[in-house]
């Protein structure tokens, strides 16, 4: 970032780090039977979770230091993290399915839909019928209603500090 700053980038956006322990590839390749090794909330693995927490706070401290260190610049640190938990914990309220919502929607079934063997694509997988209903498409990347309700709060926030659009205004 700080090479990109010096040869002159005014606005920078730094994405954050996905909340990995909800993805159905992570939760099928490292499923426990143990529950306190899942978020009661959200069914996500707590400690893929907690490295991508970790992550993202290290991550917002140096954009914070960046911030100060190049006041000219517009810095922008983008959450995934926090959307993710935020559909998983209320799918209804952003128009997701609560029966579904760790599952992929485009997969080869298995309790999250995720089978590397019949990955969306592959003969053997399937798409569900309302793909905008999905938060995860294909077990490792979000569908395209979650990834735009996303945007939007980077846009306007609350997802992005400071918002996309509030920190290139004049």
């Amino acid at each position: 970032m700080q090479a990109v700053i010096e040869e002159g980038a005014r606005y920078v956006v730094v994405p954050g780090q996905l909340a990995m322990g909800c993805l159905p590839i992570i939760l099928t390749l490292y499923a426990s039977p143990n529950a306190t090794d899942y978020d009661a909330g959200t069914g996500c693995l707590r400690r893929f979770n907690g490295l991508a927490h970790y992550h993202n706070a290290a991550l917002f401290a140096e954009v914070s230091l960046l911030r100060s260190r190049y006041p000219s610049a517009a810095i922008v640190f983008a959450d995934y993290y926090q959307p993710v938990i935020k559909f998983l914990r209320n799918p209804d309220k952003f128009g997701f399915s609560g029966s579904s919502k760790l599952r992929a929607c485009c997969g080869g079934g298995g309790p999250y839909n995720y089978n590397a063997t019949a990955a969306c694509g592959l003969t053997g997988a399937s798409a569900c019928p309302d793909p905008a209903a999905s938060i995860n498409w294909d077990g490792i990347h979000l569908t395209e209603a979650a990834y735009g309700r996303i945007a939007a709060g980077w846009l306007r926030g609350p997802y992005a500090h400071p918002p996309i659009l509030a920190a290139v205004r004049p």
